[in-house]
């Protein structure tokens, strides 16, 4: 069984005494092993009790109550909306939180498989829905809770035979955060209209909740920048709200009108227009969607890269724009060493993590030198004004560079509504462009929706 939370991030950490950040991987994984969810699952599974499945649509509102200090300022907010026939789905303590405060909730929502969540369990909520993978004192504190389960490779492998031929139930997405999987709950329980408060997946001060929260204390942070604003936040955090952005947009897509209240990162990185997104924050929303992921155009330039440029064993090559790392994860196995640089700390592969890799802006002078570099569908995405700029960055950095750009427009900006092919420009543009720079282009192909390229400073021909 995998759980849906292993993410890989990037944190900085600067030394008082260096010049530069230094840049250090970090897999996110889920906080229970494999072994023991399959266990709380089996067992809870095997109880006796209402199971979630997918019930009719409603008129009313869900309302969909996090932790976050940003709560704490929209609890008229909430009652309002409660008296007007909202039903509150409550997660974790928040549940406490708003009855010390005269707010009932509706429902409360665990999906922890830590013991130490069966300690947040709030007796005084309406309804309990327990995610089947809880420790099973949660059900021991409200043997009453329902029961829904989390979409999780071989889930229903755990069930008991009859009850999974019985069917009925649902497998609910959005990932291991509960907030982002409360959301997804509501939708199969029929409810449209999402009004979502204390979502904030980020610290407020020194608080990372609008109560204590102790199991939570001694999280380690990170700085986070988005849309000219930063954010304090732990790593778990920053995945939350990254996911919540796709698990927001299939519920629209779905049908749902998504509504997110407060400050925080996650609020902020939803209500941002996507237009007014830096570049680098756009593709690191990308780099969440798993289609994006599928297809890397490096990995099957290897081979040509190699006949075609001839690099010695141990030669360095720089993977410029490398993505997903798949053709440095090649480069490397062969005798290679390798350098990757992208502006999105989230591109990698787990298995590239961990090969030499700079986060930077390709319109920056790059502070790296080698012989050789490989540049496969990056162009394409670059802004017209800053096309030159990057192609003599490139050059700079690597004497003899491969570059594979595609000439057509890309089909997954959709999924964010904008447009990530923002040059696209035919074969011969491209040549003049390389021409103009006073480049070498010693080889090109021209092939259906994109074009190669290898092209060396003049200088290095000289040499």
């Amino acid at each position: 069984m995998t759980s849906p939370s292993s993410t890989l991030y990037q944190m900085d950490y600067q030394n008082p005494h260096a010049e530069g950040v230094l840049k250090i991987p970090v897999l996110v994984v889920c906080n229970t092993s494999d072994e023991q969810l399959l266990s709380n699952i089996k067992t809870n599974a095997a109880r006796e009790g209402r199971w979630i499945g997918f019930k009719p649509v409603k008129d009313n509102a869900a309302i969909i109550v996090g932790g976050g200090p940003s709560v704490a300022d929209h609890l008229d907010d909430i009652r309002r909306l409660s008296e007007a026939g909202g039903v509150i789905y409550a997660c974790n303590a928040a549940a406490t939180f708003l009855i010390e405060n005269g707010i009932t909730p509706h429902y409360q929502v665990i999906a922890d498989a830590k013991p130490e969540t069966a300690t947040l369990v709030e007796p005084r909520a309406v309804l309990h829905l327990f995610a089947s993978q809880v420790d099973p004192a949660c059900f021991e504190k409200v043997p009453s809770a329902m029961l829904w389960h989390l979409h999780m490779d071989n889930m229903e492998d755990a069930f008991p035979e009859e009850r999974r031929k019985r069917g009925g139930y649902a497998l609910v997405g959005g990932g291991a955060a509960v907030g982002n999987s409360a959301c997804a709950l509501a939708y199969v329980m029929g409810y449209r209209t999402l009004e979502i408060f204390g979502l904030d997946s980020s610290h407020r001060g020194e608080a990372s909740h609008a109560y204590d929260q102790p199991m939570n204390r001694f999280i380690p942070t990170i700085r986070v920048d988005w849309a000219d604003r930063s954010f304090i936040s732990s790593v778990a955090m920053k995945a939350q709200a990254e996911k919540f952005i796709i698990t927001g947009r299939a519920l629209e897509q779905a049908g749902c009108k998504v509504s997110v209240h407060g400050d925080g990162l996650l609020p902020t990185m939803w209500n941002t227009p996507v237009t007014s997104l830096s570049e680098q924050n756009k593709y690191k929303l990308m780099w969440q969607f798993d289609a994006y992921r599928e297809y890397a155009p490096g990995e099957h330039l290897v081979e040509t890269f190699l006949t075609t440029l001839k690099p010695e064993k141990g030669d360095l090559v720089v993977d410029f724009g490398c993505g997903t790392g798949r053709a440095s994860i090649e480069l490397h196995k062969r005798g290679y060493r390798v350098y990757l640089i992208d502006f999105a700390d989230n591109c990698r592969d787990e298995e590239a993590m961990s090969l030499p890799f700079l986060e930077w802006d390709l319109v920056r002078p790059v502070p790296v030198r080698a012989n050789y570099g490989l540049c496969t569908d990056v162009m394409e995405h670059i802004p017209p004004n800053d096309v030159a700029q990057v192609l003599t960055n490139i050059l700079e950095a690597a004497k003899t560079v491969l570059f594979q750009i595609s000439t057509v427009k890309d089909s997954f900006g959709a999924l964010l509504g904008t447009e990530l092919h923002l040059t696209v420009r035919d074969h011969q543009w491209w040549m003049a462009m390389f021409h103009t720079l006073d480049l070498h282009v010693t080889t090109s192909w021209k092939n259906e929706g994109n074009s190669l390229f290898i092209v060396t400073r003049k200088e290095s021909i000289n040499a």
